[in-house]
């Protein structure tokens, strides 16, 4: 282990005695001057303790114990008979003893298996998210795909507004699909603020087909985004609204293009 610990299972397999050498002295020696990973160290004793605690109780066979008594018996017929006999609370601390080790034992391996399902846990959840990114962008590629090549696609070309001289943008769009790609060029909008992409439709209000933020100017955006099928666009626009976008225009357009 080098530097500051950083992963709660290192702190516990210290509790458990775990570390030797170098990498126990490691740990004292950074424990001793970081309240932080101290506090940490602090917790991590206490949960082994609890879990040491929480360790269910096993009793030998009783096979083994008539065979411990029987052996007992036969030592003290062989003693003389002034010797006394065991007192019953000996025996029992002898019998105690005799089982606390491998009461020790399965604690400790029951702390083990605690720490490895927490850490397969934390594993299992890293690789749970990565397939659901795969698989994001897997169905965003067979959009994309679907968009590109279908011959009932139009593209549309967005101008840009005196408000953003020099912008420029390009609309994909698919009315049967309902899937929408915007790619163009346009400053980074200002504090606080977004773009944001609208279909205006041959009737009723704007539809928002998504926001996007470049965070240098000139910096390339593309957005794909699905819309409800068998909407007829007659126009798209970008406006520049607060951030998280708005559920219809509020400011200023800079990009704006008709369908024919």
């Amino acid at each position: 282990m080098n530097g500051h610990p950083t992963r709660q299972e290192e702190f516990d397999l210290y509790a458990l005695g775990a570390f030797e050498g170098e990498e126990k002295q490691a740990i004292e020696t950074h424990v001793a001057g970081c309240p932080e990973c101290a506090r940490a160290l602090a917790e991590a004793r206490g949960r082994m303790a609890l879990l040491a605690l929480a360790a269910p109780e096993h009793s030998p066979p009783p096979r083994v114990k008539e065979r411990l008594l029987e052996q007992i018996r036969e030592e003290g017929r062989l003693k003389t008979a002034s010797k006394p006999t065991p007192k019953p609370s000996l025996l029992a601390q002898w019998w105690g003893a005799a089982w606390a080790p491998a009461a020790a034992v399965l604690a400790i391996a029951t702390i083990y298996l605690w720490v490895s399902n927490n850490r397969l846990n934390r594993e299992l959840e890293d690789l749970r998210i990565a397939t659901e990114q795969q698989r994001v962008q897997q169905e965003k590629s067979k959009a994309l795909f679907a968009l590109v090549t279908a011959g009932d696609t139009v593209a549309v070309t967005l101008n840009p507004t005196p408000d953003m001289p020099g912008a420029q943008g390009r609309v994909l769009y698919n009315e049967r699909l309902g899937t929408v790609l915007y790619s163009g060029t346009l400053p980074a909008p200002p504090a606080e603020k977004t773009y944001q992409l609208w279909l205006v439709p041959v009737s009723g209000n704007p539809i928002s087909a998504g926001i996007f933020a470049p965070e240098a100017s000139g910096e390339s955006s593309m957005i794909l985004t699905p819309l409800p099928p068998g909407i007829a666009a007659k126009a798209f626009a970008v406006t520049v609204e607060p951030a998280g976008g708005k559920p219809q225009p509020t400011g200023p357009k800079v990009l704006i293009g008709a369908t024919s």
